[in-house]
């Protein structure tokens, strides 16, 4: 009795993980596809998407905020302090600057506040749209 049901736990995990990957690989897969189209409208190489990291950084630039990926970084650093407090800080900011990268983002597209809650909230769909939809990049390239 008890085999059996180890047995069948452990089909069950084994579906559940199977299933868990190929999701997430499918999700991670269309994100650099719609990065890849956003770069492009932009003005940046689509390549940029595949790089982790260097491809957050041109998604802030391509935002008009490049400095606040900086900013962003020197938080995440501070948020490993072993301090209540800190972490809660750097928490804090981090939200601050995720929103206003992504207002700033949907402004260089020409959006307002509404497609901003868009990117915060359904980011892979309102991505895409940015990147396959009629929106021009209105930010000059520096």
């Amino acid at each position: 009795m008890n085999d059996l049901i180890l047995e069948s736990l452990v089909t069950f995990i084994k579906t559940y993980a199977v299933a868990f990957f190929s999701i997430s690989f499918v999700v991670l897969v269309l994100q650099i596809v719609a990065m890849w189209k956003l770069f492009k409208k932009a003005g940046e190489p689509g390549w940029k998407a595949i790089i982790p990291i260097y491809n957050n950084y041109v998604y802030y630039k391509i935002s008009g905020v490049p400095s606040l990926f900086w900013i962003l970084i020197v938080v995440s650093v501070l948020s490993a302090v072993p301090n209540d407090i800190v972490v809660y800080i750097s928490l804090i900011l981090t939200i601050c600057i995720v929103v206003y990268q992504t207002h700033s983002l949907s402004k260089a597209f020409g959006h307002g506040v509404g497609y901003t809650l868009g990117l915060l909230f359904l980011n892979l769909i309102f991505v895409f749209i940015l990147g396959f939809g009629s929106s021009e990049y209105k930010l000059e390239k520096k």
